[in-house]
């Protein structure tokens, strides 16, 4: 493990952790804006703004970026799935016994007073407690019918689709696409907004190096850091750490639009592989430099974490998110399916030591 995983690690485990609401307000003012829109135009107009407006932040040594707060491992208030919980238990997160957050008394108000009142009846936990009947309603007073403390993944997503357009590739797709099906044209205006977001995450990203990089002693870093994000937001990823830095925007966005658990990245050394043996023999990489990259994004991967209820927490203790990674096994033909990344991934996991 480098010196800067360490330093890295270090740093993430001894912040404090904090309950937000800054995407929850975010999300509260577009919806209250614009009532009555589509509800896949209206989660899309949230998730772009949330990644124009999110404040974001660079930690210091940092290779691979993108979080949903500024807090390094903060967990998010989502309002859509549901909130009762929270208005609930909201006062007790830093003193309840697993998993406490902290949150600061001007967001327990702004809560209180701004975003429950708006979101009561409309959540999906609303929604279904008025659609399930007294039968189901009884049940589930002794049983779990819905998780609604957060979304639920538990997929893959195509993660080797996205290496190969880039979120401007995919917008261009969408717009061809939507002048052949005009009748779906809600369904594309609404991935169109939001990978446009997503272009303007990764452009903010950049701007953000850039500004650091005039007075920081690692200027290069950060400017290389702001090159590849701009290069991202314009086009496929070409190189290994522009195909992880994209893996990880991915995630991260992945993660605002639904805080939903277990997105798994899946078969890393497989997609990954192509970028890394092509730098590896033009030289621009070596192992040791793909080995810190990887450490640091499994790094990234361990600063999501869930904000549950306390009976979550007690069920889910230790913040499990479910970024699985599946590496060698077979190929469609049967033959071993290991290569140079199974072995470095191998290797940051034993360094790193985290789930």
């Amino acid at each position: 493990m480098s010196l800067r995983v360490q330093k890295l690690k270090q740093a993430m485990f001894a912040e404090e952790r904090f309950a937000s609401i800054e995407q929850a307000k975010i999300v509260t003012d577009v919806y209250r804006a614009h009532d009555g829109l589509p509800r896949n135009i209206l989660r899309a107009l949230a998730l772009k703004e949330a990644l124009a407006r999110i404040e974001i932040k660079i930690t210091e040594g940092e290779r691979i970026v993108g979080n949903r707060t500024t807090g390094v491992r903060a967990g998010v208030i989502f309002p859509e799935s549901g909130l009762s919980w929270v208005d609930r238990e909201i006062e007790s997160l830093p003193t309840r016994p697993q998993d406490p957050f902290h949150i600061r008394q001007e967001d327990i108000k702004a809560f209180h007073e701004e975003i429950f009142p708006f979101w009561k009846g409309k959540t999906l936990e609303d929604i279904l407690d008025e659609r399930i009947g007294d039968e189901m309603r009884a049940i589930g007073k002794v049983a779990k019918i819905n998780q609604t403390d957060h979304a639920q993944g538990h997929i893959c997503p195509n993660t080797e689709r996205w290496l190969k357009y880039g979120p401007a590739g995919l917008i261009a797709e969408a717009k061809a696409a939507r002048e052949q099906h005009p009748e779906k044209a809600g369904f594309y205006d609404g991935l169109i907004l939001s990978l446009e977001g997503a272009c303007l995450f990764m452009r903010r990203y950049a701007a953000l190096a850039r500004e650091m990089a005039q007075t920081s002693p690692r200027k290069e870093e950060l400017l290389e850091v702001a090159r590849v994000c701009d290069a991202l937001s314009e086009r496929a990823p070409e190189s290994f750490r522009e195909a992880v830095q994209a893996s990880w925007f991915l995630y991260v966005i992945l993660q605002m639009e639904s805080n939903a658990s277990s997105f798994s990245p899946g078969r890393m050394d497989q997609y990954l592989y192509p970028y890394y043996e092509k730098d590896i023999a033009s030289g621009t990489l070596t192992q040791e430099d793909a080995l810190e990259l990887i450490e640091c994004l499994f790094l990234k991967f361990n600063q999501i974490v869930y904000l549950r209820s306390s009976a979550s927490a007690k069920y889910f203790a230790g913040f499990p998110i479910g970024f699985n990674v599946a590496i060698g096994g077979q190929d469609e033909a049967g033959k071993s399916a290991e290569n140079e990344l199974t072995y470095l991934f191998l290797r940051a996991q034993e360094h790193l030591l985290l789930p």
